[in-house]
């Protein structure tokens, strides 16, 4: 390796420390669906967060790997790593590592931090995959066998913190699915009320006649400068959000163009008419144009809230039928027609104040733990660095509590 080993380290390759073999796939009659025999694992598409989910099955195994191997993939894209659950058949697309002179758990993490090695040589490759000689001579930096089991012991608590944070934001994103999904009435029709006793004093109403207006962009983006005022277009309107990434900018002449029939403010609600269609999240509060396919929607407050609709676009009622207008497509459009007359369902005033309330505190939950993730992914990224290159001794890296 490029660096000098700490004392008691050694740079070592793969084959060194472990039994390597690489997988063939059996013939495709000796496979099935029906859990008929081993689990066969062809590439990284079966892979999972840390094991690899069955989808087929084979009677007979050319390769196999046994439980605890470490898989990884040998085709693009190369490095991905998983665990096996059990014994398993393995495919073209995956090779099996166990582990032979170094801890198992350590020999995870730091072929986590080594793996990028193989990107370089797989790309060079007319496949962009490597063979059996590529993943024998990755190099590892390998210390002492107590020092491994301190490392391991340390990446593994972060990984379990980690995992422990994504099972959180999944089953707040559930929840939150299942409230758009159950808590607004499936009604197509516009009218005065629904027919639904669980949805009393609710009514479903056209989206033009709930808003102050329902404004579209020009039929193109304004001309990009460095710098000036901002330009939304539909890449910043994400899964309920705004995304200040990728952000583009105009002059000042174009900006007063653009928003010549009416200025975004806070509080409106951006839309995306295609690529994708039917994204919408608050404004945020600057000055700012509509890039091509995007609208803005202006709630009247003596009908709904800005929250309320901004929850109401994303409801299951309201998605289904979006999805009709485009075609029955998801990467259809909607017109501005479409969008103006999308039913909406509106709840009385103090139903929308509890609706938006839950809401609106599952998303900050949301928030909270990926920011929470986002830290934890850093500081193993961190660790990882620090400590299997021994640039840091285990001795004095210990893993950062999020706060």
């Amino acid at each position: 390796m490029s660096r000098e080993m700490p004392e008691g380290w050694r740079a070592v390759s793969l084959s060194d420390v472990a039994d390597l073999s690489l997988g063939q796939s059996p013939n495709s009659s000796e496979t099935n669906e029906q859990g008929i025999g081993l689990p066969f694992f062809q590439g990284n598409g079966e892979f999972g967060e840390r094991y690899p989910i069955p989808r087929r099955w084979a009677l007979n195994g050319p390769r196999l790997a046994e439980e605890g191997d470490i898989l990884i993939s040998v085709r693009a894209p190369v490095g991905e790593l998983n665990v096996a659950p059990f014994r398993c058949v393995i495919g073209r697309g995956l090779g099996a590592i166990r582990a032979r002179k170094v801890d198992t758990s350590f020999l995870w993490h730091a072929l986590h931090f080594s793996a990028p090695q193989l990107h370089s040589v797989s790309q060079g490759s007319t496949f962009d995959a490597i063979n059996r000689g590529d993943l024998s001579k990755l190099t590892l930096p390998l210390p002492p066998l107590q020092e491994q089991r301190r490392i391991a012991e340390i990446l593994s608590s972060v990984d379990e913190a980690i995992a422990a944070t994504r099972a959180v934001i999944e089953q707040t994103r559930k929840v939150r699915s299942e409230i758009l999904s159950t808590s607004f009435p499936e009604h197509r029709a516009v009218g005065r009320s629904t027919t639904d006793d669980t949805f009393k004093g609710w009514s479903v109403e056209p989206a033009s006649s709930i808003c102050e207006s329902i404004i579209d962009c020009k039929n193109r983006t304004p001309p990009v400068t460095e710098n000036g005022y901002a330009v939304v277009r539909t890449p910043n309107v994400r899964n309920g959000r705004f995304r200040y990434d990728g952000l583009q900018f105009t002059d000042k002449h174009s900006f007063q163009e653009w928003t010549a029939k009416g200025v975004p403010r806070a509080g409106d609600i951006l839309f995306t008419r295609e690529a994708p269609y039917g994204e919408v999240c608050m404004a945020p509060a600057m000055a700012f144009c509509l890039g091509q396919r995007m609208m803005f929607m202006r709630p009247d407050p003596s009908r709904v809230s800005s929250d309320f609709l901004l929850y109401a676009l994303q409801s299951g009622s309201v998605k289904q039928e979006m999805f009709r207008r485009a075609g029955g497509s998801t990467v259809g459009h909607l017109r501005v027609g479409d969008v103006r007359a999308l039913p909406i369902p509106v709840a009385p005033r103090e139903v929308q104040l509890r609706l938006t309330s839950t809401l609106r505190s599952l998303d900050e939950a949301l928030h909270r733990n990926e920011k929470t993730l986002s830290r934890l992914e850093d500081c193993k990224s961190a660790l990882m660095s620090d400590v299997l290159t021994g640039r840091k001794r285990v001795t004095d890296a210990l893993p950062m509590a999020a706060e």
